[in-house]
């Protein structure tokens, strides 16, 4: 069903990334109203097609039982709806309804809230008042942000490519094994919106709403920073190589580091420790290490025998799409893609491998959009590899979202 739908609605066209200035002129007078209809359409087929499969198939299976985890639940008694809000949940949870604090009275080698970054939360909290709640509230927040991210992307990827290959990629990313997380009372929705926003931005050199996205980004999660190292490294480069010239207003992207800034005011004002979210991250077992040395630990840990243990496949899909998203990085390079998107996946990537553990990297690169923006470049012509995907990630999808929304660890 999924593939037939995405082989009507998108007519391989053969597309050369050298020729983007010369393909599917229609992209520029594209207007915004146009795409957010699209992009609508698209989410509501995808993303029902899923809760539909969740509703189903939780009415079919069974809860993780003997759960330590579970020590709260969002809506008791709905077991569908409550399925959006596990594991992190519960850390933003905490944050929303009683701010930051340590688990244990203090700064002790306990997991606590402090790890986590404050404008998902306290957006919930405030929007909760009202619409009724804060995890409705984040929710909304969840798969707003989605749509709206993916009408940037949709924008981007009609940018380098086409409107055809802009609408396989939206639905590539909406069918990536961990976008449950999109949907979920997580960050990764409102976190596309704000990076593809930035990112779309500063392609058009709007370096002032740039840098206020990335704000905000770095409010969002950590991997904010990625984005201003990533538009540092590509405005000198451009200086440098006289492909621009100087504008005081490039200085605006100065403003994403801001929001870390303000998140350490806000950790000294409530734990008195502008570090805290630093130093509480030994709790998740993660370090600072060498990018090399976490793959190869990786490769090494995988039981190739396959055993029946809790983690180990989810282990390997993690390794297998952190080598291939680095594996994008060249393919971008090859078809000269723009700078900025190469860079985003490159450090997306790098910064967090290098803390030591592969945990929950299937979500970060859920959020590195320019990896499908490649993809759906690469299924040009292709319909063979088209299908391939779509079958693989759609799989790995309902499997994961289905473990998610039982309580098991699902990214």
């Amino acid at each position: 069903m999924f593939v037939g739908f995405t082989v009507k609605v998108l007519p391989g066209l053969s597309v050369n990334v050298a020729e983007h200035s010369n393909v599917d002129v229609s992209v520029q007078n594209l207007s915004w109203q146009q795409v957010i209809f699209r992009v609508i359409l698209i989410f509501l087929v995808w993303r029902c097609s899923l809760f539909l499969f969740d509703f189903l198939s939780l009415s079919l299976s069974s809860e993780r039982t003997n759960n330590s985890n579970k020590d709260w639940q969002a809506y008791p008694g709905r077991y569908f709806f409550d399925g959006f809000f596990r594991w992190d949940g519960g850390w933003y949870t905490r944050i929303a309804e009683r701010g930051y604090f340590f688990m244990d009275g203090k700064s002790s080698g306990v997991q606590s809230n402090v790890a986590f970054y404050p404008l998902y939360p306290y957006l919930s909290r405030y929007l909760g008042y009202v619409v009724g709640g804060h995890h409705l509230a984040g929710w909304l927040i969840s798969n707003i942000g989605c749509m709206l991210g993916l009408a940037y992307v949709y924008r981007i990827g009609a940018k380098i490519l086409d409107t055809h290959s802009a609408e396989r990629a939206c639905i590539l990313l909406l069918l990536f094994p961990t976008s449950l997380f999109f949907s979920a009372y997580y960050t990764e929705g409102l976190y596309l919106f704000l990076s593809a926003a930035s990112a779309y931005y500063f392609l058009e050199k709007r370096y002032v709403t740039c840098g206020l996205l990335g704000m905000f980004a770095m409010l969002c999660r950590s991997s904010g920073m990625t984005l201003f190292v990533a538009f540092g490294c590509v405005l000198v480069w451009r200086l440098i190589k006289h492909k621009e010239k100087f504008r005081w207003e490039m200085f605006s992207i100065g403003l994403i580091p801001f929001g870390l800034l303000i998140f350490m005011l806000i950790l000294h004002s409530q734990v008195s420790d502008p570090f805290a979210f630093v130093k509480i991250q030994a709790t998740w077992g993660r370090s600072q290490t060498l990018p090399f040395s976490t793959l190869y630990n990786a490769f090494l840990e995988i039981d190739w025998s396959f055993p029946r243990q809790e983690g180990h496949v989810i282990h390997l899909v993690d390794l297998f799409f952190t080598l291939s998203c680095l594996v994008t990085c060249l393919v971008m390079w090859r078809r000269d893609y723009p700078g900025i998107l190469i860079w985003m996946v490159l450090l997306g990537v790098l910064v967090p491998v290098s803390t030591g553990t592969l945990m929950s990297m299937t979500r970060y690169i859920l959020v590195l959009f320019p990896t499908f923006i490649v993809l759906s470049d690469l299924c040009q012509n292709r319909v063979w590899l088209e299908r391939f995907l779509f079958y693989m990630f759609s799989f790995f999808l309902c499997m994961f979202s289905l473990r998610y929304m039982n309580w098991f660890w699902a990214g």
